[in-house]
């Protein structure tokens, strides 16, 4: 069997591949699998490390919209992707194309399902938004199945053939997390503190980062907070730990990227970060009280949505801009990290509300599609 994933850019996207490609070696360990994705994305930098993924890269990104130079310039690189896609369907042959989002999932799927049509090829998309993304809005109508994470993203997509509700994806190791003694010691915590981890998504967050560095000396009076910072720059991360030692602030901890995130969400008390899918899932399948600070940049808003969805669960609060100018996000991180009912609530809503079995629930849906197209 041979199984082509397309998309990316960002960890919202991979996150959510790497997590269904995991879990589909695990079933057939002899699966042949593909990712077509962008040149400069995250894809990039992980894929080409992994032996078992066949990484092809075709030049397609997004543009600005409203701009009709960028317009002119993705339609031609929309083009070249095109041809490129046709070579990789041609060499690679997949039974089943899966898109995750992003622009560069948009010529493998589109032309998959088309060839579809006359080839024993099934094609599938994933959504991991409230909101869908304009890839896979475009596509809904061509793919055989739409699948979705939330159940109110059934209004993206009035004209998909067939659509249901799996969830989101995640890595195997952030459904085992599993507050130790050694996880505090892997980043030189303090096991008898309160813990915030903070972070912006796989690019990181200037303006989450930002609000740590004004907010440091009211959290260096603390001593019952400790914060694990991640910022997703390094020269960014070299800036802070600067400031911190400069004005004696021991407590907050700051990493430029962590690998074991399992256990950087085991000892969170309390989470903050932007209001990706992926995040959402991940907080889900931890059972983490959390603070959202949607990034206002997200297309159609996407990231708003999400929060909104979330905290009418009771799953969260949500910073957003104008909460932020009026009372600060370190602020807010301490009203709530002294609360310890609302984080015991939310807590409780975050993991009644999360979709551990998302893995196995997409897997299904691929194995679905694979009846009638062995080769």
């Amino acid at each position: 069997m041979r199984v082509l994933f397309a998309g990316g850019g960002t960890g919202g996207h991979v996150y959510p591949a790497l997590a269904m490609i995991d879990e589909l070696r695990r079933w057939d360990p002899d699966v042949k699998v593909g990712y077509v994705g962008t040149r400069r994305g995250l894809e990039a930098r992980i894929l080409p490390g992994r032996q078992d993924v066949r990484f092809f890269p075709i030049h397609v990104r997004g543009h600005s919209r409203g701009r009709f130079l960028s317009a002119v310039r993705t339609l031609m690189r929309l083009a070249i992707a095109m041809i490129e896609t046709i070579g990789v369907l041609i060499w690679f042959r997949p039974q089943v194309v899966v898109g995750v989002g992003g622009y560069s999932s948009f010529p493998p799927v589109l032309l998959a399902s088309l060839l579809g049509r006359i080839l024993p090829i099934r094609t599938m998309i994933h959504e991991q938004n409230v909101v869908g993304g304009l890839a896979n809005r475009l596509l809904s109508r061509f793919v055989d199945l739409v699948m979705t994470s939330f159940d109110e993203t059934e209004a993206s997509f009035p004209n998909a053939r067939r659509l249901v509700v799996t969830g989101n994806p995640i890595r195997e190791e952030l459904l085992h997390v599993k507050r130790t003694d050694t996880s505090y010691a892997l980043f030189g915590l303090d096991p008898a503190k309160r813990t915030i981890l903070v972070y912006g998504g796989s690019k990181g967050s200037a303006e989450i980062t930002e609000q740590i560095r004004i907010g440091k000396h009211s959290i260096g009076a603390s001593r019952e907070l400790q914060i694990l910072l991640i910022t997703g720059d390094a020269r960014r991360t070299a800036a802070l730990r600067g400031e911190m030692r400069a004005a004696g602030i021991g407590n907050v901890v700051i990493e430029t990227y962590v690998d074991r995130m399992g256990d950087a969400f085991a000892v969170a008390d309390l989470v903050v970060c932007r209001a990706g899918a992926t995040s959402l899932a991940e907080i889900t399948a931890c059972g983490k009280a959390s603070i959202l600070v949607p990034w206002r940049d997200a297309a159609d808003d996407h990231q708003w949505a999400n929060a909104l969805a979330f905290r009418d669960e009771g799953a969260c609060t949500v910073a957003g801009q104008d909460v932020i100018v009026r009372h600060g996000l370190v602020r807010l991180i301490q009203q709530l990290a002294d609360d310890e009912a609302a984080l015991a609530r939310m807590a409780d809503s975050a993991r009644r509300n999360g979709r551990r079995d998302a893995r196995t629930a997409v897997l299904g849906e691929m194995r679905t599609l694979m009846r009638g197209v062995r080769v």
